[in-house]
């Protein structure tokens, strides 16, 4: 979608320009380094905000699509945050209370839905040879949750606990992925894991020509949210690094 906008609108929709502070808009190649280093070959739009007038008219009937993809990933967000409470012995809303401004706008939550394409490289793409760009460079989420759904192609590939092996995530139609996020795993005290992941250009022959589309929903607890894991685990065995300023920081 947006990799086909003229620039004039891509510059209309930027992210920053249409509201300040805010993650809301059109992301353009290059912007974001998840290493500090590397640009990452990507074209992507956020959608932080519930208002529809600030989304791109210039595609019909985007607004209203969005509308109900925003609504069905909150409604599969709600669930699972009520599903792991139980799981974890707490009260079944407890993770749920502390997301009740999802997609509201960046000031109560930085809830996002980002919209992402990663163009084909091309035969005479030499920058992922030379690593001038990548991707999507290794990290960790550091939301609660992520869910991503993606398309057939490949190129996901995550980093198991205990193991420098990065294993490839395939895809089944319908399925969506669910990917623990820093905050989660500091949370619940490390008993679930933000596992390191990537977006490669696969080396069969067909893949790297090819575009890859996918939609990332970033969960993040209200911007007022005190994490704790004395909220779910016995004071004597808290782990206290589990809650480390890094992660805080990336949160502000």
């Amino acid at each position: 979608m947006a990799f086909l906008w003229t620039s004039d609108v891509k510059n209309q929709y930027a992210r920053s320009k249409i509201a300040e502070d805010d993650n809301h808009g059109y992301v353009s190649p290059g912007m974001e380094r998840f290493d500090g280093k590397t640009p990452e070959l990507r074209y992507a739009y956020n959608i932080c905000q519930e208002h529809m007038d600030i989304m791109p008219k210039e595609v019909p009937g985007l607004a209203e699509n969005i509308s109900q993809l925003r609504q069905d990933f909150k409604g599969l967000a709600s669930f699972i945050l009520q599903s792991l409470a139980v799981a974890v012995g707490m009260p079944q809303n407890f993770f749920l209370d502390n997301h009740k401004h999802m997609l509201s706008n960046n000031s109560h939550n930085l809830t996002t839905l980002r919209m992402l394409y990663y163009p084909p490289v091309t035969g005479n793409n030499k920058d992922f040879e030379s690593g001038q760009f990548v991707r999507c460079g290794a990290h960790c989420d550091y939301d609660s949750f992520t869910l991503l759904a993606q398309d057939s192609e490949g190129g996901l590939e995550i980093k198991l606990v205990g193991s420098d092996k990065w294993e490839r995530v395939g895809h089944l139609p319908g399925a969506i992925a669910i990917n623990c996020g820093e905050t989660l795993s500091a949370w619940t005290q490390r008993r679930l894991y933000a596992l390191p992941h990537r977006v490669i250009v696969p080396e069969d022959e067909e893949s790297p020509a090819s575009g890859r589309h996918s939609l990332a929903f970033f969960l993040h607890p209200d911007n007022d949210t005190k994490i704790s894991p004395r909220d779910l685990v016995n004071q004597d065995n808290i782990d206290h690094n589990a809650t480390d300023e890094r992660l805080f920081c990336k949160m502000k």
